[in-house]
């Protein structure tokens, strides 16, 4: 297993709300950007879906989907990453992001790990457990 650790800056751009009806969380549907820096360096453009509001004494779920470009330890190529989230109304939650099978290309094809992010001062630090075929 190989990790790659570094930085990353994301861009959230709403585009769809839909206010909740009686009983029910709001849902929205937004439009993600993501630069990479570190042991990935690259772009991620992605979409996420909502439900909820991500906020003390509320309940939150995302899903994701995420399609990097660029390099990983100096490797060129890309492959998408698959994004579920939930946060409890006491604050507790759980993240998990993990490659998509099949889907690196260039030096990157046949890529398989998960992304766990840590956001520390307002700045987003990830750490990508990887593999690839020898």
């Amino acid at each position: 297993m190989h990790h790659a650790t570094g930085t990353f800056e994301v861009s959230i751009t709403p585009e769809a709300q839909a206010p909740a009806t009686e009983g029910a969380l709001p849902t929205s549907r937004m439009g993600l950007v993501k630069h990479f820096s570190g042991g990935l360096t690259g772009t991620a453009h992605g979409t996420m879906l909502a439900a909820g509001a991500p906020k003390p004494g509320s309940a939150a779920a995302y899903v994701a989907i995420d399609q990097f470009q660029g390099s990983v330890d100096g490797k060129a190529g890309g492959f998408v990453l698959l994004h579920q989230g939930t946060m409890t109304k006491a604050g507790g939650g759980d993240l998990i992001i993990t490659v998509a099978p099949d889907t690196g290309t260039g030096a990157l094809a046949g890529i398989a790990g998960t992304l766990a992010i840590t956001v520390e001062g307002g700045v987003h630090h990830y750490d990508f457990a990887y593999t690839l075929p020898e």
